[in-house]
Formats: C-alpha cells, sequence, structure tokens
C-alpha cells in the first residue's frame, strides 16, 4: 500500500495540510493584525539582522507596551467575568439556603474580597451594578449600588 504513494505525492500533501494549518493560525490568532495589515493601517516590518537603529527600536518597544496593555485589559475582563460567574453562583446558593439580608451581605462579601484587581478596576461601578440587577432579577432585592460599592471596602 505504501508503495503505490510517490515521494512527490507525499510532499504535496504535506506541504498541502501545512499551508492549510498555519493559514488557520493566522487566521485564528492572528486575525487583528492581519487585517490591519490589509487596511493599510499598519505597515509590514521585516527584522533586519545586525544592529537595530534606535527608531525601529522605539516603534517596537511602543508596539509591545500596547500588546502589554490589551493583555492587561484582557486578563481584567477575564478577572470580571470570572467574578460574574461566582457571584450569579453565589446568589442561586444563597436563594436555596434561604441567607437573611446579613448572612448574604456577609457571603457577597467574601466574594468580592477574592477578587482584589477588581476593586481597583474602572469595571467596579459595572460589576455593583450587575450585582444589583442579578439580586433584583431573582427577588432578593437586598442591595442598591451604594451598599455593593461599601462591601468592597467593608472589613468586618
Amino acid at each position: 500500500m505504501f508503495t503505490q504513494i510517490s515521494w512527490t505525492d507525499y510532499l504535496l500533501a504535506v506541504s498541502i495540510l501545512l499551508a492549510i494549518y498555519y493559514l488557520f493560525v493566522g487566521v485564528r490568532y492572528f486575525s487583528g493584525d492581519l487585517k490591519a495589515l490589509l487596511a493599510g493601517k499598519r505597515k509590514l516590518t521585516l527584522k533586519t539582522s545586525g544592529f537595530p537603529q534606535s527608531e525601529p527600536l522605539q516603534t517596537e518597544v511602543s508596539e509591545d507596551i500596547s500588546v502589554t496593555t490589551d493583555e492587561d485589559s484582557d486578563d481584567e475582563f477575564a478577572e470580571v467575568e470570572h467574578l460574574i460567574e461566582k457571584v450569579k453562583a453565589m446568589i442561586a446558593d444563597a436563594l436555596g439556603k434561604q441567607l437573611v439580608k446579613e448572612e448574604f451581605r456577609q457571603y457577597l462579601r467574601l466574594v468580592l474580597k477574592e477578587f482584589p484587581s477588581v476593586k481597583t478596576s474602572v469595571l467596579r461601578p459595572s460589576v455593583n451594578e450587575l450585582i444589583v440587577s442579578e439580586c433584583e432579577k431573582q427577588g432578593i432585592g437586598a442591595f442598591n449600588e451604594d451598599e455593593v460599592d461599601a462591601l468592597w471596602s467593608d472589613e468586618r
């Protein structure tokens, strides 16, 4: 069976599969860069061998800083999403246990303490609003946004 496949056919098949794989990886992970490159918003820069000149180095550093900022904001969004999932689960758990307002407050305070990065985030007011709306949606209606905001800093 393997003797019927020539090396030319084998190399052609492997080349096609590799091209498809790298095309998928490029589209999946670098679609934003590819779109910017095709739209003309970003120029293709090739790294040259030897000593880099100062201007391209500064450009590369500024691009790295923006990438780091994007990664930080992605981490922040992931942290907020994790907090939201945890709060929703906590509210459902509190409904099942039929906690009184003060017990629910303590429980929520413990959950919020697990996310200190969100405490200083610009997304904190949105998280507070979401907590209030989730409580109202589930019929708990125990807090307003100011009370939830106070739970972030309470140290009881």
